[in-house]
């Protein structure tokens, strides 16, 4: 057996606390202290949650023990619909994840492949998340719908016209099977949406530093993704209050200076950069996870520096601009870091159903 970042020691019986004890789990995070025998990693974690909690978590688990292997489907399912390929689509989703096609129209093939998504992604779900947020977003439609038509409508069409929304759409098809790709350090991470005691436990894998970057650029990408979904949730956010979709609150770009940095509309608002976003959405309808979209870790990713210790596991980032000396950083646990990865896709992929109720518009109204 090769160690990386350990080295072996005569062991001793029973465990006598010489070296530092380290319980080892797959599905729960690691227990780092005095040396209890019987008092495993599972018995921990089961005492701290409730039973329900656990079966939930359990159930999670199995479905990625079983699902694992349907990753290269999955991708290939995908880009099937995303290169319009029905025949393949239709029936990579019907013989590898049993979803059937009602007919090959565009709202049909849309079923299919929201069936598909749901199925093998559910692991990463909150329960009844998806439900509540497609129920609000289709209230929201309908209501705009009913109130200003033309409004929605010409926002609708200016979305789909510049192709923003299917290549924002496609975008989010390239993630999920990159997130499922990265199980194995999910799967503690899962673990805290019931107990977030452990948040300072190492993740029960030893991840190397060219690991590390895949997950880092997974980051980036799915914050990338967020930074153009908002320009989504800001016109829905114009329309609601100005009943136009690029029509910024007057003068909230202002500045002490005088000069006033408001979007003139939603175009120019698409490059306004990430943390600045939402300073120009006034009393949104929809509210981000702060840790999903830390600003600062993004920035380091993609702009700055950042390293990874694979014995430590701690992730060092570098947030300020500082020319040459780079002296101000900041550290976390890499458990920590694949925690926002995990709220980052969810995030992420809530707005993905903005993204789809936009695609179903016209049907939706028809």
């Amino acid at each position: 057996m090769r160690f990386i970042g350990a080295t072996r020691t005569e062991g001793k019986q029973p465990f006598d606390n010489t070296n530092p004890f380290i319980d080892l789990h797959l599905d729960f995070p690691v227990y780092m202290g005095e040396y209890q025998m019987g008092n495993t990693p599972f018995m921990r974690a089961v005492r701290q949650i409730r039973p329900e909690e656990y079966q939930l978590h359990n159930t999670r688990l199995n479905m990625l023990n079983a699902g694992v292997e349907s990753v290269p489907f999955f991708r290939n399912c995908l880009k099937f619909y995303r290169k319009e390929k029905v025949k393949p689509f239709v029936n990579c989703a019907k013989n590898k994840f049993s979803v059937s096609t009602k007919t090959e129209l565009p709202q049909d093939l849309n079923a299919t492949l929201y069936s598909v998504i749901a199925r093998v992604m559910a692991p990463f779900a909150l329960p009844g998340q998806d439900r509540d947020t497609v129920d609000q977003y289709m209230k929201i439609i309908f209501d705009l719908a009913k109130d200003n038509r033309p409004a929605i409508d010409a926002f609708i069409a200016e979305v789909h016209a510049t192709g923003f929304v299917k290549a924002l759409q496609h975008d989010c098809l390239e993630v999920y099977p990159r997130i499922l790709e990265a199980e194995l350090p999910l799967r503690p991470v899962l673990f805290f949406d019931f107990d977030c005691d452990f948040s300072e436990m190492l993740v029960p894998v030893r991840v190397s530093t060219h690991d590390f970057e895949t997950y880092k650029d997974l980051y980036k990408d799915i914050t990338e993704i967020i930074s153009r979904q908002i320009v989504l949730i800001a016109g829905v956010n114009n329309l609601m209050k100005r009943s136009d979709h690029n029509a910024f609150q007057p003068g909230i770009g202002q500045v002490a200076s005088g000069r006033d940095f408001t979007p003139a509309n939603l175009n120019a608002f698409a490059d306004v950069v990430f943390g600045k976003k939402l300073d120009f959405i006034d009393d949104s309808w929809f509210s981000l996870e702060d840790a999903a979209t830390d600003n600062q870790l993004r920035n380091s990713i993609a702009h700055y520096k950042t390293e990874y210790d694979d014995v430590s596991q701690v992730v060092t980032y570098f947030p300020r601009r500082e020319g040459m000396e780079e002296e101000r950083s900041e550290n976390m646990q890499f458990i920590d870091f694949m925690r926002r990865v995990l709220l980052a896709y969810r995030e992420m992929h809530r707005m993905h159903h903005l993204i789809k109720a936009i695609l179903y518009y016209p049907l939706l109204m028809r």
